[in-house]
């Protein structure tokens, strides 16, 4: 079943995030069952929400990857996240979405990248 991850990381900037998003390449190795990821600055954090095709998908990618990543981002508090079953998902403009999102590099990094 499809689960939904919900996250706040209250001691990660937004400059953190943008380089954890480089170090985690998910563009070249994708976790497994991971299908959309969306993340927002709010004052003094960074939320993430993130769709997965199973909940064993979604531990092993916070579990394998995204727990180490936040430790050499120096993100001293425990991860505090939530796993929730996938009600629906649905898009009205998938070619917006692709645009927006065609890659896991928030658009300052690929903007700084690309120069």
């Amino acid at each position: 079943m499809a689960v939904t991850l919900f996250m706040r990381v209250p001691e990660l900037s937004i400059e953190s995030y943008d380089r954890m998003m480089v170090s985690l390449g998910l563009d070249v190795n994708a976790p497994a069952g991971m299908v959309l990821h969306v993340a927002t600055e709010s004052v003094g954090s960074v939320n993430v929400v993130e769709v997965w095709q199973t909940s064993q998908a979604a531990e092993a990618f916070v579990e394998g990857r995204l727990k180490p990543a936040l430790v050499a981002a120096k993100v001293r508090d425990p991860l505090a996240y939530r796993l929730e079953p996938l009600r629906n998902m649905w898009a009205a403009d998938l070619d917006t979405i692709e645009r927006i999102g065609g890659t896991s590099l928030p658009a300052g990094v690929r903007s700084a990248l690309a120069s």
